[in-house]
């Protein structure tokens, strides 16, 4: 069974087309990097999917249900979506907001269990935010801001995460720290669906890569199939070296090409 399966996807903002005749599947174990230039549709598209935005398409299935059929509860349960540029409203400790994934598992008003408070220690310390518990989130950095909001999402435990840009703003460690977990993670089970900007990371640590562009998927398969000269050029505009160091692949991008 695919954890998600997406076919005939459709989205318009207004006038203005965004995706046409999107097909996506993500299966169980699989870490999936959506690549694209500013605009293309990577974040409409992971919204899409995690059911918060309307679409038309044909099929928008999670774990082989039809999204809309879906209790809501039931369905935080089993996926967690990670927003860019997540903010809190509140001044709330971070011990605090990270304990908010926890809240699809538990019955309304009833009290933390000793498994929530496992999980999110666990979540805490996974995402190096253990240090910051008893801070408020408003006196973090941004950096350290997204990784306690990446802790929320795997306080969940889903069996999918959506997470949109989650490495943007950290520092080289932490885009390193945050990108083996979601291997680790991914072997473990977890279905990942990730937006990511930097196309050596995406080498390195993806099973498969969609690459967006023109309203459509230009590419999808395993990372050396995908970044070829030829699309590079067509959806970044760009010319670039392909190497690798030690079976570590990397990509720099060399030159813009003119359009």
């Amino acid at each position: 069974m695919k954890l998600l399966e997406a076919r005939g996807i459709s989205i318009r903002f207004g006038e203005r087309e965004i995706l046409n005749d999107i097909h996506f599947n993500l299966g169980k174990g699989e870490l999936i990097g959506l690549i694209g230039p500013n605009g293309c549709g990577k974040t409409s598209l992971l919204r899409t999917l995690a059911g918060l935005l309307p679409t038309k398409a044909q099929q928008l299935a999670i774990l082989g249900q039809d999204l809309a059929a879906w209790n809501p509860q039931h369905l935080a349960q089993k996926l967690a979506y990670l927003p860019q540029g997540n903010t809190s409203h509140w001044a709330v400790s971070v011990e605090t907001l990270v304990m908010l994934g926890r809240l699809p598992h538990r019955k309304a008003w009833a009290a933390r269990s000793q498994t929530d408070k496992d999980i999110v220690q666990q979540a805490l310390q996974a995402c190096d935010v253990a240090q910051f518990a008893t801070r408020t989130v408003d006196t973090l950095s941004g950096g350290e801001r997204a990784r306690v909001f990446l802790a929320r999402a795997l306080a969940v435990q889903p069996a999918l995460l959506l997470a949109d840009e989650p490495i943007a703003g950290l520092d080289l460690g932490h885009q390193l720290d945050v990108m083996e977990k979601f291997r680790s993670l991914s072997n473990a089970g977890m279905g990942i669906v990730t937006v990511i900007h930097d196309l050596t990371l995406a080498m390195r640590y993806c099973d498969k890569l969609v690459m967006l562009g023109g309203h459509r998927i230009i590419a999808e398969g395993i990372p050396k199939q995908v970044l070829t000269a030829e699309n590079l050029a067509q959806c970044f505009h760009i010319t670039a070296h392909m190497g690798a160091i030690e079976e570590i692949d990397y990509l720099i991008p060399l030159a813009t090409l003119k359009h």
